[in-house]
């Protein structure tokens, strides 16, 4: 019975207030190996700049394969540029102008004793008057002195030949 009385008297305040146990949390900490991390990125550092010696290495391996090529290029090039010279000085030459002229086109030398058969050794160079207002005397200017004079040489030249 002696619960029984101590029940009726029950009040809230005049029970005894539990403290309240405050738990300290350990924090778990993870010990991290900084000189294993500076190994990994130095590794991958490492990595990186032998790949890119390695595509350096390629890209001028490359290029050079490519110059060696071009450079062929340019050989047969030329060689194709002096063989055209060549043929160009073989088909100019004089004595195939020369022997097309009288095979293909039927011309023919002219004869040497019939000198006075050509057309410009007929022409006799003569001044032309040109008209002046005084009327009096012909006037020939300088670029018509020039004309006379390059014209007889033409015909001097056509004569000795």
């Amino acid at each position: 019975m002696a619960q029984s009385s101590c029940a009726r008297e029950w009040q809230r305040y005049s029970m005894p207030e539990v403290p309240i146990r405050q738990t300290r949390v350990k924090k778990t900490v993870i010990k991290v190996n900084h000189k294993r991390k500076l190994y990994i990125k130095c590794a991958c550092l490492g990595f990186g700049y032998a790949m890119l010696l390695v595509t350096l290495c390629i890209k001028s391996a490359s290029l050079g394969y490519q110059i060696e090529k071009l450079e062929a290029d340019i050989q047969n090039l030329e060689t194709a540029n002096h063989r055209l010279d060549y043929q160009i000085a073989a088909k100019t030459s004089l004595n195939r102008v020369e022997w097309f002229a009288s095979s293909q086109l039927g011309m023919y030398k002219p004869i040497s004793s019939e000198k006075a058969a050509s057309l410009a050794m007929e022409v006799k160079s003569q001044p032309i008057t040109v008209a002046s207002n005084s009327g009096s005397q012909p006037v020939t200017s300088l670029s018509q002195k020039l004309i006379n004079t390059m014209y007889s040489s033409w015909s001097r030249l056509a004569q000795n030949n």
